[in-house]
């Protein structure tokens, strides 16, 4: 198949490359090279370009747009505060529009913070705006994106889509300076840098293998369903951030005894300014996807955490530094 991802160089993107390319779909990447870069050698064509730009240049014979382009991160929205809602709603309704023209099939990936901060969510969990905080414009944004290409499909019999709502992706190649929690730990702990935990660590999140996301992006946009919209986690890793960095010091102590991780409890905004605003818990209700497409996340935190040290340990060996912020006591 002929297939458009945005977002493709980066985290999430690349990872879907990968398993698109993999399977000799021919695959066009559409990205501007703001955040996360990810070399994607010879593996498939690239567009260095935004959305609502390269769009315009499309081929007319494209069977699948996978919409993964976004700003993202809890720190990385900050610096696009007050632009970032416009700029989501603007390439989805673009690419909705695409494909609609096109009778190309559009999957936008969303994100679970379309939910708010609350705790167990459902796809059809109730969505609310108590806030007017700039990650609250970011969810709010992917939001109202989900309901314009929804509504369009109820007046336009030629719009076919999905919505995915991805819980706490994590794994290799994701960056730590989006406030991605993982990441942080794992640089930290590797480069003798305290591991911030904000707060007691109390939260919770149920983090998902970004491998298997996107085996659950590909599952959902190739199987005989249309229209519809899911939730994609693992509520088996289910864990608390305070064990997380625990899990993390651990297994950086295992490959280097001489070294000492230590964590910090810390208040968020004095790494990130007074501007971030911290999620509680948020943990995915996924009935839905496994009693129809039979899919289940496979892989295990534990198993995460050891490739994410393995990707940034080669990383740090060939010069790569991230100062997390935090001054050694």
């Amino acid at each position: 198949m002929n297939i458009i991802v945005t977002g493709g160089l980066g985290f999430t993107g690349s990872h879907l490359v990968d398993l698109l390319v993999s399977e000799r779909h021919k695959v066009i990447v559409v990205d501007n090279m703001t955040t996360n870069v990810v070399d994607c050698g010879n593996r498939s064509d690239v567009i260095i370009e935004s959305v609502s730009e390269a769009v315009e240049f499309f081929p007319k014979d494209i069977d699948i747009v996978f919409h993964l382009a976004s700003v993202v991160g809890p720190s990385g929205v900050l610096e696009h505060a007050g632009s970032m809602g416009l700029s989501i709603v603007n390439n989805v309704v673009k690419l909705r529009d695409f494909c609609i023209e096109n009778n190309s099939l559009f999957i936008d990936v969303s994100t679970s913070e379309i939910y708010g901060h609350t705790k167990i969510l459902h796809e059809d969990a109730d969505k609310t705006c108590s806030k007017y905080e700039i990650r609250t414009e970011y969810g709010v944004g992917k939001l109202l994106s989900e309901i314009v290409v929804v509504n369009k499909a109820k007046v336009e019999d030629r719009l076919k889509y999905h919505i995915i709502r991805p819980f706490n992706i994590a794994g290799p190649r994701q960056r730590p300076d989006g406030g991605f929690v993982l990441p942080r730990f794992v640089v930290a702990a590797l480069t003798d840098q305290p591991l911030t935990v904000f707060g007691k660590g109390t939260q919770e999140r149920a983090f998902t293998d970004v491998r298997d996301v996107c085996e659950a992006i590909v599952k959902i946009a190739f199987s005989d369903y249309r229209n519809e919209i899911w939730n994609v986690g693992n509520v088996s890793n289910r864990i608390s951030i305070k064990l997380l960095a625990e899990w993390v010091m651990k297994e950086v102590k295992r490959r280097y005894p001489d070294k000492e991780p230590r964590l910090i409890n810390i208040g968020p905004r004095e790494i990130h300014g007074p501007l971030f605003s911290e999620v509680v818990d948020k943990l995915p209700y996924v009935a839905k996807i496994k009693e129809l497409l039979d899919w289940k996340a496979q892989i295990l935190l534990e198993q995460t955490i050891v490739d994410t040290v393995d990707f940034y340990d080669e990383k740090i060996k060939s010069g790569y530094f991230f100062d997390m912020g935090v001054k050694k006591n």
